[in-house]
């Protein structure tokens, strides 16, 4: 009796959790996400409205590029909180799409995804978006620098280990030489809150690799 009391005690606990993670994920959605679109629209507005000093235009432009990436990001963080866990079809169906959103975007870079088609792994909100954001940041750095013809998402599981690596064919750097920017210390951030480990390879000219290495039971 006293254990079928402490089940429905946490029960009634995580669906108090749930509804709060659904009702600040609807404000975000309602109040921030409209506020935003409301500055993209101004914007356009005042673009297309009045003759501007070119590099005031630039300016406008710079701002409505940036309000628009923060809306993605604002949905990606809302699809986490509104799950209590996060499938691999989900991270997976995730990916796919910001890979084919750059794509898009970058003419003149092939991206690339690959991934088992079936894997029986569950994580939890955080671990999900910990990986998607790594992924997300590896894949934006080189689309910033590297300067490839290439970028390429994979993922590969066996019985003790998930490997996930971002590839490209670009310029590389010298990592002893290269200071370690925000978004490097992110992805070390975030692996470490995950407990797997982060490689990267990478030299003058020969492309660069990421490497997150994540056990099966993370």
């Amino acid at each position: 009796e006293n254990e079928l009391k402490d089940a429905l005690v946490k029960i009634e606990t995580q669906n108090r959790l749930q509804d709060q993670r659904l009702r600040i994920s609807r404000d975000l959605h309602d109040n921030i996400g409209a506020q935003l679109t409301f500055i993209i629209s101004s914007i356009d507005n005042l673009k297309y409205g009045f003759e501007l000093p070119q590099n005031l235009g630039n300016k406008l432009e710079g701002i409505s590029t940036f309000t628009s990436s923060t809306i993605y990001e604002l949905r990606d963080t809302i699809w986490a909180m509104n799950k209590q866990e996060i499938s691999f079809e989900d991270l997976q169906s995730r990916i796919s799409n910001f890979i084919e959103k750059a794509g898009v975007s970058q003419d003149q870079t092939t991206f690339k995804f690959e991934a088992p088609k079936s894997v029986e792994t569950n994580f939890t909100s955080v671990q999900g978006m910990n990986i998607y954001r790594i992924i997300q940041e590896a894949v934006n750095n080189a689309i910033k620098y590297a300067n490839a013809s290439t970028i390429e998402v994979s993922i590969d599981q066996s019985l003790d280990e998930m490997n996930v690596t971002i590839s490209d064919n670009g310029q590389g750097f010298d990592i002893e030489k290269v200071e370690r920017g925000n978004g490097l210390q992110n992805m070390t951030k975030r692996t470490k809150e995950l407990g797997g480990d982060l490689k990267v390879v990478s030299s003058s000219d020969s492309g660069t690799k990421v490497i997150l290495t994540l056990l099966s039971n993370t």
